[in-house]
């Protein structure tokens, strides 16, 4: 069995090489936050351009779907240096906006007639809290 022996330049060579592909590994997963948070602020946006501006429904919804779809595209092209279970966390998280939205929240708040654009300003951000949270779970290691 030959024996392993090491110098200390060849030690603190490979030290600094796992040091600069640990800092690339974290670069390459910063879109990753990024994506997340482009989607909370169309989401939000969607939400808040039809019940505060007053637009009709199929012209937000159309802009939202073909954005949605340019950044998810990008995303599975680099879904590689996605955070473990990201994709997949992000696609029940804004399955979960939607639904939550579109069933829960508009429908309570025409319910009990408030009419205040706060009331569906606040709606709309706790509306996008399950894509927020994709954002704090994407940040470990």
């Amino acid at each position: 069995m030959p024996d392993n022996q090491f110098s200390v330049d060849d030690a603190s060579r490979l030290v600094v090489a796992g040091e600069k592909t640990a800092l690339q590994a974290r670069r390459a997963t910063r879109w990753f936050r990024v994506f997340v948070v482009m989607q909370a602020v169309y989401a939000l946006a969607f939400t808040v351009s039809i019940d505060v501006a007053g637009v009709d429904y199929w012209k937000a919804f159309a802009p939202f779907l073909l954005v949605t779809m340019c950044i998810w595209m990008i995303a599975l092209l680099h879904r590689q240096s996605a955070p473990r279970h990201g994709l997949r966390n992000m696609g029940i998280a804004v399955a979960t906006w939607f639904a939550l939205y579109t069933v829960m929240l508009d429908p309570a708040l025409q319910l009990f007639g408030l009419s205040s654009p706060w009331w569906w300003v606040l709606a709309g951000v706790i509306a996008i809290g399950p894509i927020v949270a994709c954002l704090f779970a994407s940040s470990r290691r």
